[in-house]
């Protein structure tokens, strides 16, 4: 979802070591953009949850994706991603 949201790679300019360190530890995540909508960020959040009991299933992440796009105003997302594009150039 990250990488979709940003179009970057996560811990491009971090050491593989450093990467594993925080994989194995489970506390590395990216950084979030403070440009990110709320619900989107809400989603990443529970997706990264220390407590994987806590984690949401594919399913789940599925019902709040297809929930999240029904909410959306083609107009306003369109806006929304043109504003977004722009900041990137």
């Amino acid at each position: 979802m990250w990488e979709l949201l940003t179009g970057d790679e996560p811990y491009a300019d971090m050491h593989y070591g450093a990467i594993i360190g925080g994989i194995v530890s489970n506390t590395l995540r990216p950084p979030v953009p403070n440009w990110c909508d709320p619900s989107w960020r809400s989603l990443m959040e529970q997706c990264w949850s220390a407590d994987p009991t806590a984690r949401l299933t594919f399913t789940e992440i599925v019902n709040e994706l297809r929930a999240m796009a029904a909410s959306l105003h083609p107009r306003g997302h369109r806006a929304s991603v043109q504003a977004h594009a722009q900041k990137q150039s």
